[in-house]
């Protein structure tokens, strides 16, 4: 058996950063002083019972839960505007039984392939910060993975397939809280999940962002997904570093730089015409803020005109939620879909199974099922 010690000092690190606390703020918790906390975690020295009790009890963790050593389970990092509000025990248990249903599909599909999933990088951050060198390095990662996924040219893809292609399942769900965007789920042994609010007060743009965003934390988080499917690990703001750097790859990867050259001559500095940028942030199909977001780190627009547009300019013209010249509904759960067509002909899923996972009503999935079978089965099918 591990180190009791380093046990320890590793689950204390995975409550420590999917809560998105301090050395200092653990050690408030039970009574030691950060540098203290420093040898907990590295397993230097082992917490007594009486202060894991304690800290235990203020995340309502059982004590076995630190000594655990166990990988293969599934938790969540995901990007809300208030984290701590707005994701309570309703939501973390209805995600992970839909999850869990999921993966139970994909398994009976024998689709529950983990045998590709993109590369895995680490920061090696300074002071916590991004430094001139990670945003190269992220750039060049992006770049390397819109290779890797064939549309390292193009513009008109559908990133949702793309993904699911690439062994990345993709799930969209309707949750009533526009205020979360999407999660992104990681095991070993069940493979990569991300998860899509398909919410119709969401714009698609913004669900684009949130998939590639997820994908950052694929790529550059893999490591810190919490294994206690209890625990669902989450960013503490959108300026915690690792949500930053999740937002800078997911900016790189759908605003290729080489490619917003071609569009400089539109700019010197500032923006004149807004016309320009709507149809620009079109053909990528970006948020007009991501979009801007890109130009000023390119030197395209200065920072005080950003500032401007960004903050005031942009919700003048009612555009603070909602995006000018949006683009179409995209349709999503295409795989599963596929997966359930196969399992339901094959009569190893029921008409209700299909729509409890493709979140249909019962007419709308009598609807579905039986397009499924005349396409199969043509004039031999009949409804019974």
């Amino acid at each position: 058996m591990e180190n009791i010690a380093k046990v320890i000092g590793q689950n204390i690190d995975r409550l420590k950063q999917s809560k998105g606390l301090t050395n200092e703020d653990i050690g408030n918790i039970i009574g030691v002083t950060r540098v203290t906390v420093a040898k907990y975690l590295s397993g230097d020295q082992v917490i007594d019972s009486a202060r894991l009790f304690r800290l235990a009890s203020k995340f309502n963790l059982p004590l076995e839960w630190f000594l655990s050593t166990n990988k293969k389970s599934m938790s969540f990092m995901f990007r809300a505007d208030n984290p701590q509000e707005n994701f309570d025990d309703d939501l973390a248990h209805y995600l992970n039984k839909v999850l869990n249903e999921y993966i139970r599909i994909l398994e009976l599909a024998e689709e529950n392939n983990v045998s590709y999933l993109p590369q895995a990088y680490r920061l090696h951050l300074k002071d916590n910060k991004l430094t001139d060198d990670d945003y190269e390095l992220m750039q060049d990662i992006a770049d390397k993975q819109r290779k890797a996924f064939g549309i390292e040219e193009g513009f008109d893809y559908d990133i949702f397939s793309i993904l699911e292609k690439n062994n990345i399942n993709v799930l969209a769900l309707r949750l009533d809280n526009i205020t979360i965007d999407g999660l992104s789920a990681y095991s070993e042994d069940k493979g990569a999940f991300i998860i899509i609010n398909d919410h119709p007060d969401i714009p698609e743009e913004r669900k684009i962002f949130s998939a590639v965003h997820e994908l950052g934390h694929l790529i550059f988080h893999r490591d810190d997904y919490d294994c206690e499917p209890s625990e669902l690990a989450y960013s503490k703001s959108r300026k915690n570093v690792n949500e930053k750097t999740a937002d800078v790859f997911a900016n790189y990867f759908l605003i290729p730089r080489h490619q917003l050259r071609s569009y400089k001559k539109y700019f010197r500095g500032f923006i004149g015409n807004f016309s320009n940028i709507f149809e620009i942030k079109k053909e990528f199909g970006v948020s007009v803020k991501a979009l801007l977001v890109a130009l000023l780190q390119e030197g395209y627009i200065e920072q005080k005109n950003f500032g401007f547009l960004f903050n005031s300019k942009l919700k003048q013209m009612g555009f603070d939620k909602t995006e000018p010249h949006p683009i179409s509904h995209i349709k999503k759960n295409k795989k599963l879909e596929s997966i359930l067509r196969r399992l339901y002909l094959d009569e190893k899923v029921t008409s209700n199974k299909v729509a409890e996972l493709l979140l249909l009503n019962d007419k709308e999935a009598r609807l579905l099922v039986k397009a499924w079978a005349e396409e199969d089965y043509g004039d031999q099918y009949t409804e019974n």
